[in-house]
């Protein structure tokens, strides 16, 4: 199955919570402004306080600092 969203370098408050879920991560469109709110969640931009996006390399990064591998 394909990634959703591969090719774009902005996604969505939307479109990154379908990115997370597709990459295996069940992250919820809510759960990630709460994160934002709080700070911990991936790096956003907003855009006139209305329009909230994340650069999928940042996502991707904040995934990979984040992961706990377990052996």
């Amino acid at each position: 199955m394909a990634i959703p969203f591969e090719d774009k370098e902005y996604l969505s408050r939307k479109e990154c919570a379908i990115y997370l879920s597709a990459l295996g991560y069940r992250i919820s469109f809510h759960r990630l402004a709460h994160m934002a709110c709080e700070g911990k969640g991936p790096p956003c931009h907003r855009v006139r306080w209305t329009k909230t996006y994340y650069r999928r390399v940042d996502v991707k990064a904040w995934l990979e600092a984040n992961t706990v591998r377990i052996a």
